[in-house]
């Protein structure tokens, strides 16, 4: 069979995903110990080894012969030996009982298999690319709910049997009740979204490809991922403690879109495969032979898991501040992907909350640069002064560095000399008229 190949829809910046990492909607070319480890089909596998097995002792009892000893009067008290079955006396019944009970089973199992209810779901290679260009052009829809309840106890009248005399009880039961629900929807106007799913290709290649389907989402940028969790976060805890309890569900739709997980696609639904045909299945579970027909119309189908993905956030991480009605001057004079994040929309970050608690561009504390390799700090200092990249102090003249600069609450006199001139040289590199 020949490969499934998936294309991506275009280079997108670094994603922040929710769901996990898509994976390529093709497959390898199958094998027989792969196609059983996917689906094995235990359950009329164990049946038809059961049924084999009692048809095995029926058999049995029909071809083996056992040599029997009798002693009867009519023979005047001597012993008469013949050869009989070892199922005479009725034991032949015992597997046909068990035999007829598992083939009911048996045809309960194949009536209620996945494979029978995949082969109603047939549909041509044109109509699932056609569903998946909806599904890729519909508009998603991120929903929460939120159903507030609380449990009423309540007591009815039961009837019950003891010794044949029926007797009245009461019985006491807690019934749930709803008392308020409420719905929310993600509202991603300011941050946009598009579509990032993979292209399908290759379906016309296999005889016949189950497919299926899976919807997620993920952001491009930091705002939009806040943006989402913001808006979750409040829509729970304004309904949150209505009542005792609360029970919270969300989840992805697509608007438009009659969404169906699983399907089996044939380059030519009316004429398929003769294992994929409805009367070829019958007449091969009618026949006990319902495992190996399934086991071959695994090894011959082809698989793709197709991921449709809706990615948030649009103008990569500045999307919010160029939304805001544009960019500060000292923003503008940042690259295009390194704009300043507003504190608001790092506060409920966790990995950029760590980032900015450990920022170590940070200038020391008296306890840091006291722990700090001196030595090494101090030739690096000196350095940056000599090669000029440290910028030089409002107004004119030589730079100075005295103790009495760095009198107390700064550091002490008796400090090491290689702390008071990288901090001197610190002090040199800030403006007269900033803080700190």
């Amino acid at each position: 069979l020949e490969h499934l190949e998936g294309v991506l829809a275009g280079d997108l910046p670094s994603l922040m995903p929710i769901c996990p990492p898509l994976s390529s909607p093709s497959t390898p070319p199958p094998s027989f110990t792969k196609s059983l480890c996917r689906e094995s089909h235990w359950k009329c596998l164990l049946l038809s080894l059961l049924m084999y097995g009692c048809l095995g002792a029926v058999a049995w009892c029909h071809v083996t012969t056992v040599t029997r000893l009798t002693f009867s009067s009519a023979y005047q008290g001597n012993s008469l030996m013949y050869h009989d079955s070892p199922c005479s006396n009725g034991y032949v019944y015992i597997p046909l009982a068990f035999l007829l009970m598992l083939y009911a089973v048996y045809l309960v199992e194949c009536w209620h298999c996945q494979a029978r209810h995949e082969l109603q779901h047939r549909v041509d290679v044109s109509s699932v690319r056609e569903r998946v260009g909806r599904m890729q052009q519909a508009t998603p829809c991120i929903w929460w709910k939120a159903i507030s309840y609380h449990y009423v106890r309540r007591t009815r009248q039961v009837t019950r049997y003891r010794n044949g005399d029926a007797y009245t009880t009461t019985q006491v039961y807690h019934e749930r009740v709803n008392t308020h629900v409420a719905e929310a929807e993600f509202d991603y106007a300011r941050c946009g979204v598009r579509d990032v799913s993979k292209a399908l290709v290759g379906l016309e290649g296999a005889p016949a490809t189950r497919l299926r389907f899976t919807k997620c989402f993920s952001f491009a940028s930091v705002e939009a991922e806040n943006a989402y969790l913001c808006q979750r976060a409040r829509f729970f805890a304004e309904n949150e403690g209505l009542d005792d309890y609360m029970e919270a569900r969300e989840g992805m739709h697509l608007k438009n879109v009659d969404f169906r997980e699983f399907m089996v696609a044939f380059p030519d639904p009316a004429r398929p495969p003769w294992y994929a045909c409805s009367s070829a299945f019958w007449a091969a579970a009618l026949l006990t032979l319902s495992w190996p027909l399934r086991v071959l119309a695994e090894y011959r189908t082809a698989y793709a898991h197709y991921h449709v993905e809706k990615l948030f956030g649009l103008e990569g991480p500045g999307s919010a501040s160029s939304a805001g009605g544009g960019l500060s001057p000292s923003d503008e004079l940042l690259p295009p992907l390194t704009h300043r994040l507003p504190r608001v929309n790092t506060v409920d970050s966790t990995e950029l909350e760590w980032h900015i608690r450990s920022n170590q561009q940070l200038v020391p504390s008296y306890s840091e640069a006291v722990l700090m390799d001196l030595a090494g700090l101090g030739a690096r200092c000196a350095g940056d002064l000599q090669k000029g990249t440290l910028p030089p102090p409002k107004g004119s003249g030589p730079t100075s560095c005295s103790p009495e600069v760095l009198t107390p609450p700064f550091l002490p006199h008796h400090s090491h000399p290689d702390v008071l001139r990288c901090a001197c040289l610190c002090t040199t590199s800030c403006p007269s008229d900033s803080p700190g």
